[in-house]
Order: structure tokens, then sequence, then C-alpha cells
């Protein structure tokens, strides 16, 4: 393995990310996975502030802006992404694999309903997804593999560009698991607080030789 210190890393190319999870949305204290809702009024307008936010932020080039925003296709995130590109012009792409995980026969039931009926199986599967799969749901592994590919897509694609991200809080905990290379350890999805509307930023720096190096960016 070609170790990192005899990379050329001042030749190559530093990728900003920002991921934004959508925010609030209609329907109420439901599990939405793929479940397709739109977001409430207060959820556009918590968006928008955040959006607005990131001028104060001494990190955020304010001269270059977002190059390309990429978001999943739920209406939760696609109808916010596709009034940044209304109404600034910048480039809009849809990507499948930013979608949230899809729950299955539990996908659009309320908490209190599936508290209800499955209350240890819902516990047993927060504790340890990895291990458990809602019925006819996407496994953890499956997830983590599209998004994972998705991911490396990206950063391929639009090396040295500054990106904005709209997507799910569960695709955003994975890629912040994985920037801080603590993959499928149970429990840790669960203590990464991410409210609706936060943006999170991930530097991705690729060295000519294909190399990368990742930091994660908070507080």
């Amino acid at each position: 393995m070609v170790k990192r210190e005899s990379q050329d890393w001042s030749n190559g190319k530093t990728t900003n990310l920002y991921l934004m999870r959508h925010g609030e949305c209609e329907g109420g204290q439901i599990l939405r996975g793929q479940t397709d809702v739109a977001l409430s009024a207060l959820g556009k307008t918590r968006m928008k502030q955040a959006i607005e936010q990131l001028d104060l932020d001494p990190e955020f080039d304010r001269e270059t802006g977002f190059e390309q925003v990429i978001c999943s296709p739920l209406r939760r995130c696609s109808e916010f992404a596709l009034s940044i590109y209304l109404e600034k012009g910048i480039p809009l792409k849809m990507e499948d694999g930013l979608k949230e995980i899809d729950f299955g026969d539990w996908d659009g039931e309320t908490l209190e309903t599936l508290y209800e009926n499955s209350a240890d199986v819902i516990e047993m599967y927060w504790k340890n997804p990895w291990a458990f799969t809602p019925p006819n749901g996407e496994t953890m592994q499956a997830f983590e593999s599209r998004v994972n590919k998705s991911w490396d897509s990206i950063v391929s694609q639009y090396a040295g560009q500054t990106l904005l991200l709209v997507t799910h809080g569960g695709v955003i905990r994975h890629l912040m698991s994985k920037a801080l290379g603590a993959t499928g350890v149970a429990g840790f999805y669960t203590q990464l607080a991410l409210a609706y509307a936060s943006i999170v930023k991930i530097t991705v720096y690729s060295s000519p030789q294909g190399e990368h190096f990742t930091k994660l960016h908070w507080g």
C-alpha cells in the first residue's frame, strides 16, 4: 500500500462537499424512508435560512459559491434543490443513490403505531441495523453500498469543485461515519445529532495518483 506521505498532495485537488439534510416535512411523526412527502412551510424556511447562514462561515468561498447542486429525487430534497437552481442558476442533478434507506413495510407508518405493534423489533433495529432488516426493507449493507457508489462517482466527476448535496439524515450519518472511519459500528448512527436543515461539510483531498484523504468539519 502506498503511504500517504509519499503522495504529491500539493498538486492534487480539493473538493468541498456541503451535505444538507432536508427540513421538517408534512405528515407528522412517521418513519419516512422513501415515502415521498413534501416539506412543511417551516421546513422550507429553515433550509433557506441555513443556506443564508453559510455567508457567515469564513470557510465558505462566497465568490465561488456552489458550482453544482446534487440531490435525492425525493420531494423533501428535490423541491428545495430545484428552487436553488431556479433562483441562482446553479446546475442541478438528481441522484438516486442519495435517497434515504427503504424501510420496507415500516415505511410511511407512524412511530406510535410501530412502537405499539413492534416495540421490541424496532429497538432491535435501532441498536444494530446491520444485524436486522425491516420486513421487505433495504439492508444496511445494500444502503451503504449504493450511497458509497454515488459518493465515489460524485467525488470523481466533480473533483476540485464546491458542491451542495441535499439529502437525508441516514445518508449524511453514513458519510460522517465513513469520514471518521467508524462504519458498521452498532449504535453509532444514533449518537450523531443531525437536526432538520443542518449542514455538514466534508472535504476530500485527492492526489494526482488517485489517493484520497477526507476531513469532516463540524461546530
